[in-house]
Parts: C-alpha cells; sequence; structure tokens
C-alpha cells in the first residue's frame, strides 16, 4: 500500500492496533485478527478520512457550537447534530481514498459496513447501537456512500446524547470505518462472556436465532436464551424462543425478513455448539482482560466473530480477590454511610487501612485478609466470615436492615439461593493457635470496653438525665484531642504520617464506647416504645423531634438565626441574594455584626462538610457557600423567627404525643404504675435520643484534621516539583505519597504562598499519570455502585412488593411518615443548589453536609439510606414526609416534575412530566 494511501486506508491484519487510526471497533478488531480469533476479511477507513471530511469551516463552526451545550439543552444540540450529519453526509470523499477502495475492494463482493469510532467499544462507554452500520452493501459506489453515512452517524441523536452523557467532548472524537466481506449466516446472535443483568462473571449468557444477528440486536425476535456454567461449561439453561422471523441477504443488496415457520420452535444451538462458544467467548475475555459483548455467526459450522466489546454496564468487582474459592459477600462502605460516591485513592487507601486496623486490633493478620476491599472507586467490607456463623448472621443482617433495606435484602437474597457458600468450616489443627489468640485479644479488648459501657448504659436510668450539652462536650474533646495529635507534629511528612495512624481500635473504644450508654439506652427505649405501641406510630415519632440541643436542629436553627442577622442589615441581606461570597458581604454597611455572627457558627459547625467522609472535598470553614446558599434560600422564603417558631410546634407537638402515649399506657389494675413507667421512660428516650449524632460531630474534628495533613502534604510536593497542584495529593495511592515524601527536603516557604516559581526539577519522581487518574475518577463517579455484590461480581436484585402499589411508583423504604406532593428538585451537589421552600429534594445520598438545604423542603427522596440514616433522622425531626434506599431517583425523576411522597408506605409517584 503506498504511502499517499496508508495514512487512509489499512488492512484488518492485526498490524494496526491504535484506536486513534482504526477506531474502538477496528483496534479490537485487529487484536482478534493478531490473536488468531476468526473474523471475516476486510479493511478499515481510517479516522484521517474523518478528519479530512470535516475540516472544512462549517464542519468546524458546529463542532464548536455543539461542544458548547451542555446535557440539559439536548434540543438544541439535536438540531445542531442533524445539521452536521447533513452537512457531512454532503462532503466528497477524496479521490485518493476512493480509488484506493476500488483497487482493493471486489465489486461483485457484498460488504459489512460499520462505524469504529474513537470513542467506541471503550470499557466504561461502548456506544454498542450508537453509530450506524449497513449490510450486504454492493458495488463501489455504494460502498463509499454508506462509508461517509457512517462517518456522518458519529453525529445521531443517540451518539450525541451519550457523549453529553459521558462527558466525552464531540470535537476529540472521529469516526472510522470497517469494510468487512458479508457473511451469510446459518444462525447469529450475541455471546456475553458474563451476565449484564446480574453481573455474575461464572454464567455465560448467550441469544441465538437463524440467519443474520441483527433480529437479536435490533430486538426484532424473541431469540434462544441460554445460559452457561462457565467453569464447567454445562447449560444452566436453554430456553427456546418464539422466533418469528430472520433476517437474511437480499439479492438485491441490503437485508430482507424472512418469516419462520417449521425453524420457529427449533433450537438454534446443539449443546456441543454452545460450549465451543463459550469456550471462543472464554478466549477473547483472556485478550481483552474483561469480560465480553461479543457478536457472532455461525458459518458452515465455524464460529466467527463479528465485533467485540467491553460490557460497561457492569460494576467491577471488589480487589484484592480473595484467597479461596469460596464464594464471599461484599457490602458497600458508602451504603452504610448513605454516602455512596466515589472516592478518590488516597481517601480510599486512608478508609481501608483504618478498616484494616480493625482486624489488627482483633488479633487477625490484615494482610491475609480481603475485609476491605474496593471497586469502582468504593469501599467494599467482606461480611463472608460473619455470614459463615449461624449465631451472628441473623443479627448481623437484621441490624443492617436499619441501616440500609436493600443491603439486608440483598444478604437474605443470597443465603436462600445459596446456603452451601455460607456452611461453616472446621478450622485445620494449624490454624488453632491463631484462633486461640484472636479469642484472647478480643477477650481482652471487649473486656476493658463491656464494663464500663454497661455501667454508662444502667446508670442513664438512675437519677436525672445529664443535659446534652454535657454529652457533647465529651465527644468533642475525643476529636479535638485527637486532631491536636495530628495538628502538633513539627512537619507536613510528620502530619500525613500521623493522619495515617491516629485512630488507634483500642483507644477509640475506651474513649467512645462507656460514653454511649445513654445513647443506647435511648435507642433500646425507642425499640421497646414502637413494639409497646404498634399502633402508635406518630406519637412514638412525635416524641423523638422538638429539641434546641439537637444537633441537625442546632446546624439549621443557627443558619436561620444568620438570615435574621441578615435582615436586620438590608445591605447584608442584598448582598447574601447576590451570591457574593463571605468577604464581600461583610465589606458592606452591617457586614461586621454578620460576619461575627457568621464566624461564631464555623467555630461550632465549620469543621464538617458535604460528604465528610471524602478527606478531598473542603471542610465549611475552607468554603462556605452551601451556608451562605441556605441562608439566602432562607431569606427568599421565610419570615424572621420562622424557624424557632417551627422548633417552638414540634416541642409542643412532642409534649402531646406524650400525654397521648401514657394515657393508652393508663388502663388495668397497676395503670398509674404503668402510666408512670411510660412517662419515665420517655423521659429518659428524649434527653438521650438527641444526642445520636454528637459522636459523629466530635470525630470530625479529626476528619478535619486528616485533611490538612494531606493537603499540607499536597503542598510540599507541588513546591518540590513533584506534583503540578497540592490537590494532585488526593489520587496518589498512600504509599505513593510517603515514598515521595521521603525523597527530598520541604520547601517550607513555598508551602502556603505563591507556588508559580515551583522547583520543577523532581517532576518525574513519581512514576504517576495524575491526570489519567482524574479521567478514571470522573468514570467511577458516573457509576451507580450496587449495595451488595459477590466475588463472583453477582449483584442481588430484589423486586420490590408493589401488591396495591400505583403501577409507575418508585418504591424504597419509608422512613418519615406522611404524604406531600410538591415539585421535584434534584440536587447532585449541595455546594452549589438551593431548595426554594415546598419543593420534594431529590438527591443520591444525605449525609450532614446535606442539612442546609432541608430548610426550605416539603419532602425527601434520596437513593441510599434506612430508618437510622442521617437523612432519615433528620426528616422525622423536621417533619417531612420521607423515602430513602430509593433505587434510580435521581434518574427517573425529574426537577420541575410534580411529585407525591408517602412516607409511611414507601412509595413515590411522578404526577406530570413537569413541562
Amino acid at each position: 500500500m503506498s504511502s499517499s494511501t496508508s495514512q487512509f486506508v489499512v488492512p484488518l491484519d492485526g498490524s494496526i492496533t491504535d484506536p486513534a487510526l482504526v477506531g474502538g471497533k477496528g483496534a479490537n478488531l485487529a487484536r482478534l485478527v493478531d490473536a488468531g480469533v476468526s473474523i471475516p476479511p476486510g479493511l478499515c477507513i481510517t479516522t484521517e478520512t474523518y478528519r479530512v471530511l470535516s475540516s472544512d469551516k462549517t464542519s468546524k463552526t458546529l463542532f464548536e457550537r455543539l461542544d458548547s451545550l451542555d446535557k440539559k439543552e439536548m434540543e438544541e444540540a439535536t438540531d445542531l447534530a442533524a445539521e452536521l450529519r447533513n452537512h457531512l453526509r454532503d462532503r466528497p470523499i477524496a479521490d485518493v481514498i476512493r480509488g484506493k477502495l476500488t483497487e482493493t475492494l471486489d465489486g461483485e463482493t457484498p460488504y459489512a459496513i460499520r462505524s469504529s469510532a474513537t470513542a467506541e467499544d471503550l470499557p466504561h462507554a461502548s456506544f454498542a447501537g450508537q453509530h450506524d452500520s449497513y449490510l450486504n452493501v454492493c458495488g463501489i459506489d455504494a460502498v463509499i456512500e454508506a462509508v461517509r453515512d457512517c462517518m456522518a452517524s458519529l453525529f445521531t441523536d443517540r451518539a450525541v446524547s451519550y457523549r453529553m452523557k459521558n462527558g466525552i467532548s464531540h470535537r476529540t472524537v472521529a469516526n472510522a470505518v470497517v469494510v468487512q466481506e458479508m457473511v451469510d449466516a446459518d444462525a447469529a446472535g450475541v455471546l456475553f462472556t458474563a451476565d449484564p443483568d446480574s453481573g455474575n462473571r461464572t454464567v455465560a449468557v448467550i441469544e441465538a436465532n437463524f440467519g443474520l444477528g441483527e433480529s437479536v440486536v435490533a430486538g426484532d425476535v424473541e431469540p434462544d436464551a441460554v445460559r452457561v456454567d462457565r467453569p464447567t461449561t454445562e447449560i444452566r439453561s436453554y430456553r427456546v424462543g418464539t422466533k418469528a422471523v430472520s433476517i437474511r441477504p437480499h439479492d438485491d443488496g441490503g437485508t430482507e425478513a424472512v418469516e419462520l415457520n417449521t425453524d420457529r420452535n427449533a433450537r438454534v444451538l446443539r449443546t456441543a455448539q454452545v460450549k465451543t462458544l463459550v469456550a471462543l467467548g472464554d478466549e477473547v475475555e483472556a485478550l481483552f482482560d474483561r469480560p465480553q459483548d461479543i457478536e457472532w455467526a455461525l458459518v458452515d459450522g465455524e464460529f466467527v466473530v463479528l465485533q467485540a466489546r467491553p460490557i460497561p454496564s457492569l460494576f467491577p468487582t471488589p480487589t484484592p480477590e480473595p484467597s479461596d474459592d469460596r464464594l464471599h459477600v461484599y457490602v458497600s462502605m458508602g451504603h452504610m454511610q448513605a454516602f455512596p460516591e466515589a472516592l478518590p485513592p488516597l481517601v480510599r487507601d486512608v478508609w481501608i487501612g483504618y478498616a484494616n486496623t480493625i482486624l489488627d486490633a482483633f488479633g487477625l493478620d490484615p494482610t491475609a485478609s480481603t475485609f476491605a476491599t474496593e471497586a469502582g472507586g468504593r469501599i467494599f467490607m467482606d461480611f463472608t466470615p460473619i455470614l459463615r456463623l449461624p449465631l451472628l448472621r441473623d443479627v448481623v443482617v437484621n441490624r443492617l436492615e436499619a441501616v440500609n433495606e436493600p443491603v439486608a435484602a440483598g444478604i437474605r437474597d443470597l443465603l436462600a439461593r445459596r446456603p452451601e457458600a455460607f456452611r461453616p468450616e472446621l478450622p485445620s489443627p494449624s490454624r488453632l493457635p491463631v484462633l486461640a489468640q484472636v479469642a484472647w485479644t478480643t477477650a481482652k479488648l471487649l473486656g476493658s470496653v463491656l464494663p464500663a459501657t454497661l455501667a454508662s448504659f444502667l446508670a442513664s436510668f438512675v437519677g436525672d438525665p445529664a443535659p446534652p450539652e454535657q454529652h457533647e462536650q465529651r465527644f468533642v474533646a475525643v476529636g479535638k484531642r485527637l486532631a491536636a495529635g495530628v495538628r502538633e507534629q513539627p512537619t507536613p511528612e510528620a502530619r500525613a504520617r500521623a493522619a495515617s495512624r491516629s485512630l488507634s481500635i483500642p483507644e477509640l473504644l475506651a474513649d467512645v464506647y462507656p460514653r454511649i450508654g445513654p445513647l443506647i439506652a435511648a435507642f433500646v427505649i425507642g425499640g421497646w416504645l414502637q413494639r409497646r405501641f404498634p399502633d402508635a406510630r406518630e406519637d412514638v415519632d412525635a416524641i423523638g423531634k422538638g429539641f434546641e440541643r439537637e444537633l441537625v436542629t442546632r446546624l439549621n436553627l443557627g443558619l436561620g438565626d444568620l438570615a435574621d442577622v441578615a435582615r436586620t442589615h438590608p445591605e447584608v441581606a442584598d448582598a447574601i441574594r447576590d451570591g457574593k461570597p463571605i468577604d464581600e458581604v461583610s465589606a458592606v454597611e452591617g457586614g461586621d455584626a454578620f460576619a461575627e455572627a457568621f464566624d461564631a457558627y464555623l467555630d461550632e459547625f465549620g469543621h464538617r462538610a458535604t460528604g465528610e467522609l471524602d478527606l478531598s472535598r473542603p471542610r465549611w470553614h475552607e468554603d462556605p457557600a452551601t451556608l451562605l446558599g441556605a441562608i439566602r434560600a432562607n431569606l427568599a422564603t421565610e419570615e424572621a423567627g420562622e424557624h424557632r417558631d417551627r422548633l417552638r410546634r414540634l416541642t409542643a407537638e412532642a409534649e402531646v404525643a406524650v400525654d397521648r402515649l401514657v394515657k393508652r399506657a393508663n388502663y388495668g389494675l397497676l395503670a398509674p404504675i404503668r402510666a408512670r413507667i411510660v412517662r419515665r421512660l420517655i423521659r429518659r428516650y428524649r434527653a438521650y435520643i438527641q444526642i445520636r449524632e454528637y459522636p459523629k460531630h466530635g470525630i470530625a474534628h479529626l476528619f478535619d484534621a486528616w485533611r490538612e495533613a494531606y493537603l499540607q502534604a499536597g503542598k510540599t510536593l507541588s513546591a518540590r516539583g513533584v506534583l503540578t497542584d497540592a490537590d494532585d495529593v488526593w489520587f496518589l495511592r498512600r504509599t505513593e505519597l510517603f515514598d515521595a515524601l521521603d525523597g527530598g527536603e520541604p520547601d517550607g516557604d513555598t508551602l502556603d504562598g505563591d507556588t508559580s516559581d515551583r522547583d520543577t526539577s523532581n517532576a518525574d519522581v513519581l512514576n504517576v499519570d495524575i491526570d489519567a487518574r482524574r479521567a478514571e475518577f470522573r468514570r467511577q463517579a458516573q457509576m451507580d455502585a450496587p449495595p451488595v455484590q459477590t466475588s463472583e461480581g453477582e449483584v442481588p436484585r430484589i423486586e420490590p412488593d408493589r401488591r396495591g402499589l400505583p403501577a409507575d411508583a418508585l418504591v424504597g423504604t419509608g422512613v418519615s411518615s406522611g404524604v406531600v406532593e410538591g415539585v421535584a428538585r434534584v440536587v447532585f451537589d449541595p455546594t452549589e443548589a438551593t431548595v426554594e421552600r415546598g419543593e420534594i429534594l431529590v438527591a443520591p445520598s444525605s449525609d450532614p453536609g446535606w442539612t442546609p438545604l432541608f430548610l426550605n423542603a416539603a419532602g425527601m427522596v434520596v437513593e441510599v439510606g434506612g430508618r437510622v440514616s442521617h437523612g432519615a433522622l433528620v426528616a422525622r425531626e423536621y417533619g417531612l414526609p420521607a423515602v430513602v434506599s430509593v433505587a434510580e431517583a435521581t434518574d427517573r425523576i425529574q426537577t420541575g416534575q410534580r411529585v407525591r411522597i408517602d412516607g409511611t408506605r414507601g412509595i413515590v409517584e411522578i404526577l406530570d412530566d413537569g413541562k
């Protein structure tokens, strides 16, 4: 091939596998050829051809206009895409390329013409079906026209929408075209080397029909469906589809649907062919090192691969993998904390490191266990050892249910379907000394904590309850003492190392557990009240509200008080309404008074943050934009003192509910005693339940110190030229961070000042592609993480009980009773959004950082959480109907739609389209 055309047309022979030149599909096919996998012969028209085709001024202008739009402007994007598509179809193919195709292709041979975009068939974005393909194309002119149409299909509506959703620039992608000889298949279809529905990597799924595979890919028929156990190659099930038609090549080009009569109820594949096809799939998966979606054809008794791409819908399996060959069950730490978002690498390492210290504290070797693992940017905990212990299994699953119902439901499903995987094994004699040591260590650890905790619990029922301020001071003192242990270290390196070892499990247990006796008492009393008064749920809920010292209430009362301060200074209120930052608000008339009150608020709550488990996220004292947004919303929707009136109303309602519950107990011979006991228990419940957020409030001081230490380490490395920016530190692994810190002396003069003249001579000390890790983190952030998955990749999917529910209702866990209708406000980042009065907040998670948005919400829908999650507690405290663990809520519900929440039944209805 001459050099003049080699950049435009290349053979599909395995010699060129660069996706930038031949696109994703072309690169994968070339690798298959190189590996000896049978594919139809052909060639690839490269992306250089596309770039020449789209190099004119009109195309560039349309690219720029399209790239300037975001995913909210899809209607305009669709119009621009159509204009660009039509323009490219009218552009000529260069004569040199036309000549090469005429020379290379046989004018009598029919061809399959398929798009091969550079952003296609990627692990994180397959673009399956987004670009055009043409089958049985006959004649050179028809081939050239199909090639041009394929290139123009880079801008189909579905492809443009898919790129915008996945954050891929329209200008950076290009389209190659694969041209292969058309096969007249006896049968064809798709093979998934992992179950695309459950994620199970041990199950292969085949869909097959007679003729060409287009009938299967397009969903025009019910194909044969085969499920195969990959380790044994045994067929788990073979469902014969009602195959009404098959697609065949037409004599005059193109394809036609042919009605099936005798074959429609026949099996497409024999057992031996199924096994051969699965083995072929194993070979392809091994080549690409990930599960594959393979289109195949059976031609004259032999299988050929038409294309292979990753299955992007699969969530990654946890790593490291278990060391045994038994099934393991992993629970998402994020779902347990109602924060399922992805974490950057350093933050994952921090939490995995501390999770493993739990094993160490109980005498187990953390290096020999997969207790804390990671997948898709999240942390998963291996619950298998507990699930193999019959005495603990039910207790643990029941406790999990209160935190996250889907987690518990998924585990129960696995226990029911695969009981053999959870049978306990007798330890080998060589393990007995290790187990004895673990038992002794555990006994010593718990023996030093449980007596004091029990004493604290029992003391909670004696005498007058201690004021909540006293409990808060104790927890805050613990957090500040631990934080000081990090901050008082002399160098950034020492502070970073202290942050990685500042949380000793034995010390934390000794510090915290003896102090939570009253909180345990509150939970015990609360459970007893729910069982004692099952038909008075609203009253039991009401007595847990109306506390001025409850942390979430104080967060919101403080914001309301700040809004009232702003109201007394009109220029301050105007500056806040205009979205001015705090330094500009402070500069206007009355700003000093507001700044003083705001600083006092930050002194108390500034160490908290939205998504505070993610240490890379700024705390409120660093970026108070979320707080100012909440104050702005209060100014717009409330009157002065209204937040205090709400608290007084909740307190009064609680007092009435107490009287009703006591009255319910006042019956029978022992009525006075029974009523007195109930009133006394409720008094203690109300005294102690309001301290439930204090432990986390205290330990959040330590999280703030950790963030500060790691950022200082990042500044040190930036000053040395090892990192470009201090925030790059979050994309290092912990060992990389300490290796880099050990590689040179800190430049103290530049840690807190201008680093524009920093030394860059050490930029290659770390062999780390930070940009690639940032890109990978962005992709992980787009993934929907499962609450539970297995070591086989299976994600248990439990269909909710929909009996008696509206057909289209979204089902979750009702955590705060009541029914409310309102306009939905879908919020992904509370630092960038506010909720207007009466709107329904729809969110992916709800940790304490979301609290300011609850001020105006009339109800709440959250994708994760349970009855004791932060969002549920806040909703009950504020009397907001709420449903949590609503899968895909932020996808199914759009801002502006009118929705109805039933927090008692746990359902959400979409009432209109919001237009």
